[in-house]
C-alpha cells in the first residue's frame, strides 16, 4: 500500500481514482480521531532526507557577507 504521502508527492494529474478515494478516506479518518480529541491527527512529519540535511549543513555555513549584500 502507498503512504499518503507518497500520493501527495505525485503530480495530481496522474493520481488514479484509487489514489483519490484513498485520500479522502484517510483524511477522513484523521477528521474522526482529531474531532474524538487526538491532537495529532492529520499531522505529518516532514520526510528526512539526505538531501534535507546536507542542505541544512550548506546553509550554516553561508551567510550575506559572501554574497557581498
Amino acid at each position: 500500500m502507498t503512504s499518503l504521502s507518497e500520493i501527495f508527492a505525485l503530480d495530481p494529474l496522474d493520481l488514479t481514482k484509487d489514489d483519490i478515494q484513498l485520500i479522502v478516506q484517510k483524511l477522513r479518518d484523521s477528521r474522526h480521531r482529531f474531532n474524538a480529541g487526538d491532537k495529532s491527527a492529520g499531522t505529518m512529519a516532514p520526510p528526512k532526507t539526505a538531501t534535507g540535511r546536507a542542505a541544512k549543513e550548506l546553509g550554516s555555513q553561508l551567510s550575506l557577507k559572501d554574497l557581498g549584500l
